[in-house]
């Protein structure tokens, strides 16, 4: 079995905890989640940004100008899926 990296999200002060009450929950294990970029609804999260094919701290379609900033981690590039 393989696992893949956690997603970028998961390190940035942005993203919307599912474990803080009345933040919509996310349909994890295939759903993303939601966070003040792409706040409208659960899920809201481009595929793309969470399954780590694309930097967020670069522009990202429809991110309303927030980008990835730390929530006290350092970015994760060892996540970035290059393939």
């Amino acid at each position: 079995m393989t696992t893949r990296p956690p997603p970028q999200c998961l390190s940035c002060k942005h993203f919307r905890s599912p474990l803080v009450k009345g933040v919509p929950q996310p349909t994890w294990p295939t759903g993303t989640g939601s966070c003040d970029a792409y706040p409208d609804e659960v899920d809201a999260i481009p595929a793309d940004i969470w399954w780590n094919h694309s930097d967020h701290r670069e522009p990202h379609e429809g991110d309303h100008g927030i980008r990835w900033e730390s929530n006290g981690a350092e970015f994760p590039d060892y996540v970035m899926n290059t393939d």
